[in-house]
């Protein structure tokens, strides 16, 4: 019997995990569980909830650098691994270790958008199309062969968090669709095209400014590119007013840098344009319709930003 490990972290990841699941897994890699919330409580893992509920052993080692590391991995004897998301480089001794691969499920089209943040910066870019790639890991950052890809459009209103939740799923069926080959070891992945690679950084809390300057259509992209985190806000009155949620665009002949409330909702006025505000958040307060976020400052009203 094949011996597989699955290796993720993330609620992204846990699609793969209860699709392979079904075809036996000997063994679950996650992050150590981590605090979380304003208790700081110790918190699992999504990964380790969802393999902790189908009774599968679940392994969190804090480094792969560790000798006890490498001694278990060793112990399992495991042929075929899976890793998505799992939030750790993973040392040569390891890829070799597997007779029949260790492969990756990225949020990609591979080789546009390797690194950290895929998804995020696909939206940034105003990328038409991403998808998820399946390729055979090596030591080079989302460098290996690609076996397949999956492919989605991305629609003017997808978020961030949408949108990573449809390829979870897509992640899913192109693992189980491709698993026949990976198990009889007659996968024949195609080398990228490295010169056409571009690079998602990791996401910092500084790129969630929004810069009434520049073009409306780009700040509507980035709103939703990075929601649910780090999230984007505006200053207005010295106070930091968080953007959860946008619109339509529209002409407008007003001075840019106003924020506009009224009976029409809530407007962004920027150089080219007018960006609808859908949700916003308060300091202390919940996510609310624009609208309701505003009422401190009245029914309707403008406000010039910094």
């Amino acid at each position: 019997m094949t011996r597989i490990a699955f290796l993720g972290t993330p609620r992204a990841a846990v699609p793969a995990l209860e699709a392979l699941a079904e075809e036996g897994v000997e063994a679950v890699f996650c992050n150590p569980d981590r605090p979380a919330g304003r208790g700081r409580h110790l918190e699992a893992p999504p990964v380790k909830t969802a393999a902790l509920a189908r009774g599968l052993a679940v392994h969190q080692p804090q480094s792969w650098k560790a000798p006890e590391t490498r001694e278990l991995w060793e112990s399992l004897r495991i042929d075929l691994a899976v890793v998505v998301a799992y939030g750790h480089l993973l040392p040569r001794w390891m890829l070799e270790s597997c007779p029949l691969g260790v492969w990756n499920l990225h949020f990609s089209l591979l080789p546009r958008w390797r690194g950290a943040a895929p998804v995020n910066h696909a939206l940034l870019a105003g990328d038409e199309e991403t998808g998820v790639s399946l390729m055979r890991l090596t030591e080079g950052l989302d460098e290996g062969p690609v076996l397949a890809r999956a492919h989605r459009d991305i629609g003017q209103a997808d978020t961030a968090e949408g949108l990573l939740a449809a390829l979870a799923q897509d992640a899913a069926e192109l693992l189980m669709d491709q698993l026949p080959l990976l198990l009889c070891g007659c996968a024949k992945p195609e080398e990228q095209h490295h010169e056409q690679a571009t690079y998602a950084s990791k996401l910092y809390k500084e790129m969630g400014r929004l810069d009434w300057r520049r073009p409306a259509a780009d700040l509507h992209r980035q709103v939703r590119a990075l929601w649910p985190w780090p999230g984007s806000e505006l200053r207005m009155d010295d106070q930091a007013l968080k953007v959860c949620g946008v619109g339509a665009l529209r002409a407008c002949y007003r001075d840019p840098g106003q924020l506009v409330w009224g009976k029409e909702g809530a407007w962004l006025i920027t150089p080219d344009g007018a960006l609808e505000l859908t949700h916003l958040q308060r300091p202390g307060k919940p996510v609310q319709p624009a609208l309701q976020a505003l009422q401190p400052w009245g029914a309707s009203g403008s406000r010039t930003l910094g």
